[in-house]
């Protein structure tokens, strides 16, 4: 009965675990990966090139330097984080 017991509550840790984990396409722990994903990758063959990850990642960059001073600041990076807050509470 132990070993049932046992060998039960470790299938349910697993299921439960997996269920949490999977994206659900946009819902999950992985949901901002994903979309992350998508987005960096332009030409939609399911792989991101460097060069696609540096178009991205610099446009990132330019979006994040409010100044146009070639640096970001911590300032303008949490500035950044509380502007996306505020567009996904409008939605």
């Amino acid at each position: 009965m132990k070993k049932i017991l046992t060998v039960f509550t470790g299938l349910t840790f697993l299921a439960v675990t997996s269920v949490f984990a999977h994206d659900h396409d946009g819902h999950g722990r992985n949901a901002m990966a994903g979309d992350h994903f998508k987005k960096m990758d332009s030409n939609g063959d399911n792989k991101v090139s460097k060069e696609e990850w540096q178009k991205f990642h610099d446009g990132f960059f330019t979006e994040l330097d409010k100044d146009a001073d070639g640096s970001v600041t911590l300032e303008e990076m949490k500035s950044a984080r509380m502007e996306k807050k505020e567009e996904k509470k409008r939605k």
